[in-house]
């Protein structure tokens, strides 16, 4: 569990349970009123709610309604001063998952969210073993996938750097925090940078932090993001937009543990861990002059290759049923499916955008549907009316499809890894990252 929703207009106790999921290492929102606690619940679906039973503006078990007919995964535990026996199986009933009378003491709230953290790696068991992964905001049934997030997992005890590579919109940001979160770090900061927003000089000041005056604008001394992330991960997303003038100071972080603020000369030094994230080659960009080489392998430790989703077929329907629950939600509405017909424009879609399009496609769909299924009408023309070729051209495969399966055919017929690196002209170590990039085995 990482965030919490407190609805109670107590404000004692509001604030008493706030700082005490806080030091459990939770983010916590907070509402006065079941319409206002509705509101937080709808922009951003928190792991767990402490939902208070008498309300000023509406009663506790309707809230508790509302949240359940969502059919979004949120554990809600009701709390109230009027405790008895009836409620609290009424509360259940509907789909609470546990009840404390007021007043209660922290003990009590300890054993409530043990049985949480159980009954949760229960429920990650139960999915593994029906072949789904679902976690940390990523959601497949696809054997590759849950064989590279099994290798993060394994990663994220370690110190080793990560480089999640992948298309724009495959998840690399999600596959970041869930590492961070599997980590021993889990309880410190994950902060990300990214590399690609910002110009040259005011990235290096959001990465190291400056003194005051050291440009103009620096009106006073600013920490970078390095030293916030004090303990725990910093994410560089799309670290290949790193300016060269920049990555030699990232390079001297790396190998040393240290660095300079703008316009202070003194060592800085500051205990963090470094995922990466790039969606663009990252060997090719140093083959170009515009990456450094040594940084390249400094950052690729262990790469994790996010696949596209058109890659991805049998999780197109997971994923959009998914989006669609948390649309609804957000936007009130009394949509209950996706039609077959609607469905199978959305599998046969290439899908170039990637998960973020199928987010987007779906919530428009939402927003557009008067009824109460989505129907191809209601999806985007390009989707709607989107033909595959019955018989596609071999010679339309992408790139990477296509070095992929040579690589395969190559290593098929060789005796060895080293004899295949030699007819593919490339270096063994290299043709040890493809592989585990196409993840041939």
């Amino acid at each position: 569990m990482k965030t919490a929703l407190i609805i109670d207009d107590d404000h004692h106790i509001v604030m008493t349970l706030a700082m005490y999921l806080e030091d459990k290492g939770l983010q916590v929102s907070t509402a006065a009123s079941g319409a206002e606690g509705l509101q937080h619940f709808r922009k951003g679906t928190p792991d767990l709610v402490l939902l208070d039973m008498m309300l000023p503006d509406i009663n506790g078990l309707e809230v508790l309604k509302e949240i359940m007919a969502g059919g979004i995964k949120t554990h809600v535990l009701m709390i109230t001063a009027y405790a008895t026996i009836e409620t609290a199986v009424n509360a259940v009933k509907m789909g609470a998952f546990d009840y404390l009378p007021k007043p209660f003491v922290p003990g009590q709230l300890d054993l409530v969210l043990e049985r949480l953290k159980r009954f949760h790696h229960m429920e990650v068991e139960i999915a593994s073993l029906k072949g789904l992964f679902c976690e940390g905001g990523i959601l497949t049934h696809n054997r590759r996938m849950r064989k590279i997030l099994q290798t993060a997992r394994q990663a994220a005890d370690s110190e080793a750097i990560v480089l999640i590579s992948g298309e724009s919109g495959t998840g690399k940001g999600l596959l970041a925090r869930l590492t961070h979160d599997w980590s021993p770090r889990a309880g410190r900061p994950f902060i990300t940078v990214d590399c690609a927003a910002l110009h040259e000089n005011l990235l290096e000041s959001d990465l190291f932090g400056h003194v005051k005056g050291a440009f103009t604008g620096a009106l006073r001394d600013k920490a970078g993001k390095l030293k916030l992330a004090e303990g725990g991960t910093v994410f560089l997303d799309e670290v290949s937009e790193i300016p060269t003038t920049v990555q030699g100071k990232l390079l001297r972080f790396i190998q040393h543990h240290e660095y300079e603020r703008l316009g202070d000369p003194a060592l800085q030094k500051v205990d963090v861990r470094i995922i990466a994230a790039t969606n663009k080659d990252l060997e090719e960009r140093v083959r170009d002059g515009v990456f450094r080489e040594d940084l390249y392998f400094r950052l690729n430790v262990l790469e994790l290759f996010l696949p596209p989703l058109r890659e991805r077929p049998e999780d197109i329907q997971l994923l959009a049923e998914h989006y669609l629950k948390r649309s609804v939600r957000l936007n009130e509405k009394k949509i209950h499916l996706i039609s077959p017909e609607a469905m199978q424009c959305l599998q046969n879609y290439p899908w170039p955008g990637n998960i973020r399009e199928l987010i987007n496609t779906i919530e428009r769909s939402v927003i557009m549907t008067t009824g109460t299924e989505i129907r191809p009408k209601d999806l985007p023309p390009n989707i709607a009316f989107f033909k595959p070729s019955a018989s596609p051209d071999k010679s339309l495969q992408s790139l990477a499809e296509v070095e992929k399966q040579h690589i395969q055919n190559v290593i098929l017929h060789t005796a060895s890894l080293e004899e295949a690196a030699k007819i593919l002209e490339i270096d063994p170590a290299t043709l040890w990252r493809k592989r585990k990039k196409y993840q041939i085995d």
